[in-house]
């Protein structure tokens, strides 16, 4: 069995290429991801984090770039709208699929299924490309996922 981080990440993976493809619409999307362990997380443009809470700790995180945000929103909402509300709502909408895509997974996670108890923070949204690195002792996984030629960066890290 894979250890949690690594579970997460792979069901987190796994309903996110769902999501994309069925509620988004967003047929070429690949079916699938390369997971890894990594020392370091270079974030696209827009970056959302959910800290997760209780049977485990750590933090979860969603990056993409404004271009890919800008066609989720399109393909997220109903009805026109101008391309200032649509660069407007692509970071909360960045926020909103992390959000609903990690709440999915959670009671299909071993440890809630044996029982214990995970909980998540409010989404951060950060606006910027970022780097993060791995901590002394800490624990870096990384998941990509291709879209076109857009990468959906999916982490976990604690």
């Amino acid at each position: 069995m894979k250890n949690i981080e690594e579970e997460i990440l792979t069901k987190l993976s796994t309903r996110t290429i769902s999501y994309f493809s069925d509620d988004l619409d967003l047929k070429d999307i690949e079916t699938t991801f390369k997971l890894e362990s990594v020392k370091k997380i270079e974030y696209n443009d827009i970056t959302t984090l959910i800290g997760l809470n209780g049977a485990i700790g750590g933090t979860v995180g969603m990056s993409v770039s404004n271009e890919l945000a800008l066609i989720m929103v399109e393909n997220f909402i109903f009805g026109e709208t101008t391309q200032e509300e649509l660069e407007e709502m692509s970071a909360e909408n960045i926020a909103e699929t992390l959000n609903i895509t990690l709440g999915n997974i959670l009671t299909d996670l071993s440890i809630v299924q044996d029982g214990e108890s995970v909980d998540i923070s409010t989404p951060y949204t950060m606006h910027n490309k970022t780097i993060i690195t791995k901590k002394l002792n800490g624990t870096m996984f990384l998941s990509t996922i291709m879209y076109n030629n857009e990468q959906i960066l999916l982490s976990y890290f604690r």
